[in-house]
């Protein structure tokens, strides 16, 4: 599923956006979350953060499948 955020953010021109990566599990020093990475000309960089910060992978993983599944909204914290 890409990023709601992305797909729906007008100031990223439309071919720039197919940069972006499908949601997937990240990991920063605050922990894990929803989001997306960006690629240009062979360098990945962070993308989107889609969510909040959960305290493991799992409770992450978790979160992923369901707005997948359902297509919840994003950007909700755990």
């Amino acid at each position: 599923m890409k990023s709601p955020m992305i797909t729906k953010a007008d100031y990223i021109p439309e071919q720039q956006k197919n940069g972006y990566t499908e949601l997937q599990v990240l990991k920063s020093a605050a922990g894990f979350y929803i989001g997306t990475m960006y690629v240009e000309d062979g360098f990945e960089m962070p993308g989107s953060r889609d969510s909040g910060y959960f305290a493991t992978k799992a409770e992450a993983e978790e979160h992923l499948r369901a707005i997948t599944q359902d297509g919840a909204p994003t950007r909700m914290e755990p």
